[in-house]
């Protein structure tokens, strides 16, 4: 059905379904559209609107308080269709020791086996729209390496790594408007805005929705199964919202909500001089049928358990000279906040986009991200058939880091309240040394083996890496089989309440190396099917 908004709703309108879903984005629709084939009746709850709006962006504003995030709150959209309106695309799987207990993340072990979660990864990949079967297989890709860059991995110290893009990124509220329309099952509610959850009587079930608008308005909506879809900090953020019979907040009986909250560290540290003739030809990324793919490097498994090392990858962008890099850099930062001058209202502040003169973005807006596939093809086709001229090549090290299991990094209630009149979160982000001490030991080793093949020389990062976030909220509600170290089970039920499910990437245990929308959508299917399995 069509999206009804808030303020177009009848006041005698009853809200309740069989499934209360919170939150429109990938996560949230992938499960409504899927409980809604399975039979079952789904209220879809979105604060945002269809369209940007100022204000209720707002609503997203918190305190950092340890390092701190990217500025203007953009990496968390609240509009239908989530924060993938705004998502350059880039997809990975989790590899399988991601999910495993590993020296660096003892206790990051996932409750869901392996090879149950990788035969969910292809129906994921074909609800986002990625290229086809076998293009998550580094084989695949590895006859197109060029000499260079088999040689770099043939002592296979360093394994390669597998981002894939579609031909457009996937914008769930456009791409399945249709569905969504179509659907009898399915109703569709804008503009209100969950501040918490009611809890029964009795105890141990949900029993509404808590919603509140702008304007003042209370509602509440009922389901027999409710879901939070509401991202990584949100997600906790209602549930410690939830005071009415328990003042730590529902579902954190363990004192765990909030806690263990991990991004993808990103940095731009390093460098590499590559000999005249070593091309790259899939290290740099390539259009392929149906998207692009590029591969990254990687410390491989033994030797990180070896030493203890993080799942960290990094890729090779090109580097400009001193000037271009610098004009680029702003004219990047300039118009990220143009376009997205809707999204942060107010907030624009090109004064600070022009003093920022930093790369810290780049790996954002590489060409492969930021143009047209048809644009990205013709680029590569007529850089491919240039000439190649005998002289070094220069790139960039994009490092992509995971980040261990730290209690203190976490997130509260601020002492601050926000335009619906409740606390504002607070986030409290840690970048651990170990991060840095997994950058430099993968940069060392990529050193070590251009040396080893003559292929070219390392500049490592001279000053103390500057990360940014990469918009990955992970780990607040972690899963688990016992109560007593995670917040939900491994389907993503709350331990103590019996009806009431998160969804998305707050779940996880431990954040691996892969960016987490496929894995977060492939979940969302698991998710849904487990609830239209009980009797609603």
């Amino acid at each position: 059905m069509k999206p009804v908004d808030v303020a177009e709703l009848d006041p005698a309108a009853e809200l309740a379904a069989e499934a209360v879903v919170v939150g429109a984005g990938a996560a949230g629709i992938t499960i409504a559209l899927e409980l809604a084939r399975l039979g079952r009746e789904v209220l879809l709850i979105e604060g945002g609107r269809t369209a940007p709006d100022p204000e209720i962006q707002a609503l997203h504003e918190l305190d950092c308080v340890g390092y701190p995030m990217r500025p203007n709150y953009l990496p968390r959209l609240r509009q239908f269709g989530g924060t993938c309106n705004l998502w350059a695309g880039r997809a990975m799987r989790l590899a399988p020791e991601d999910l495993a207990a590993r020296p660096a993340v003892p206790e990051g072990a996932w409750p869901i086996a392996w090879d149950e979660l990788e035969a969910l990864y292809p129906e994921a990949e074909r609800i986002l729209g990625l290229p086809g079967p076998g293009a998550f297989a580094a084989e695949t890709w590895l006859g197109r390496a060029s000499p260079a860059e088999r040689a770099l991995l043939a002592s296979g110290r360093l394994v390669p790594t597998v981002s894939l893009w579609a031909v457009r990124p996937r914008r769930f509220a456009r791409d399945f408007a249709d569905e969504l329309r179509r659907s009898p099952r399915i109703r569709i509610l804008t503009g209100g805005q969950a501040i918490g959850l009611r809890e029964a009587a009795e105890g141990r079930r949900v029993e509404a929705v808590r919603l509140r608008t702008l304007e003042g308005r209370d509602l509440e909506a009922r389901g027999r199964a409710v879901v939070l879809a509401c991202g990584g900090l949100e997600n906790a953020r209602l549930l410690l919202l939830s005071t009415d019979r328990r003042p730590e907040g529902l579902g954190n009986g363990s004192g765990l909500v909030g806690r263990f909250f991990m991004d993808h560290p990103r940095a731009v540290w390093g460098r590499v001089e590559l000999a005249p003739g070593a091309l790259l030809r899939v290290l740099r990324g390539r259009p392929v049928p149906g998207g692009k793919v590029q591969l990254g490097l990687a410390v491989a498994p033994a030797i990180r358990a070896e030493r203890g090392l993080l799942h960290h990858y990094l890729t090779l962008e090109s580097e400009q000279s001193s000037y271009a890099r610098e004009q680029y850099d702003v004219a990047v930062q300039v118009a990220k906040r143009l376009l997205r001058r809707g999204h942060v209202g107010a907030r624009l502040d090109l004064r600070g986009a022009l003093a920022s003169r930093t790369p810290d973005l780049l790996y954002l807006l590489t060409p492969k991200e930021i143009l047209p596939h048809w644009a990205y093809r013709l680029l590569w086709s007529v850089r491919e058939g240039l000439p190649r001229r005998p002289r070094p090549q220069r790139y960039v090290l994009v490092h992509f880091c995971e980040q261990p299991l730290d209690p203190s990094s976490r997130v509260t209630l601020s002492d601050r309240r926000d335009a619906l009149g409740v606390p504002m979160l607070r986030l409290d982000w840690r970048i651990q040394p170990e991060v840095v001490r997994g950058m430099e030991a993968l940069a060392n080793l990529l050193g070590e083996e251009l040396e080893r093949t003559g292929l070219g020389r390392l500049a490592p990062g001279r000053d103390e890496p500057r990360f940014t976030d990469a918009s990955h909220h992970m780990g607040t509600t972690r899963m688990g089989t016992d109560p007593r170290r995670s917040v939900v089970d491994p389907w993503g039920r709350v331990h103590e309440v019996a009806n009431l499910w998160l969804a998305g990437s707050s779940t996880f245990p431990s954040g691996g190396h892969a960016n987490p929308t496929l894995t977060i959508v492939a979940l969302a299917l698991r998710q849904a099917r487990r609830i239209a399995s009980f009797s609603l």
